[in-house]
């Protein structure tokens, strides 16, 4: 992994039925954001974030400008196909239903109409919101 990538901190937990992952992106945008799944990792990658306008200077700078990856094995394979995507307010949410194999999968995460702050993951599966759009 080159060293330009900006590495994603998360939290996995067991939700009984479901693997729940959280991955705080703070700037990145949704339809910027790929979620990929392989038979035992799930990777989560984004692209060049906004760079810093030219008439402001930086006084202090704790959030960098870069790409976002993370590669995080999954302890039990999940069902990718019933994936649910969502970001909200800088955090990345990806839960997943435990199955017997995992196939592998990507989405791509989309922004759609809809009011600021509200999402929509997986289509047709489980919890569905409304704001965010993913490909699969």
């Amino acid at each position: 992994m080159p060293n330009s990538f900006l590495k994603i901190p998360i939290n996995l937990t067991d939700a009984g039925d479901d693997l729940v992952l959280h991955a705080a992106m703070p700037g990145a945008e949704p339809e910027n954001i790929i979620v990929t799944f392989t038979t035992t990792s799930i990777l989560l990658h984004s692209t060049m974030r906004g760079m810093l306008a030219p008439d402001k200077k930086p006084l202090k700078q704790e959030w960098h400008i870069g790409e976002y990856h993370r590669e995080v094995r999954l302890p039990v394979p999940v069902m990718s196909q019933h994936a649910n995507v969502t970001y909200d307010n800088g955090v990345l949410t990806v839960s997943m239903p435990k199955g017997q194999q995992t196939m592998p999968r990507e989405i791509r995460v989309k922004k759609i109409r809809g009011a600021r702050g509200q999402t929509r993951g997986h289509k047709g599966n489980r919890a569905s919101h409304i704001g965010l759009e993913q490909d699969s």
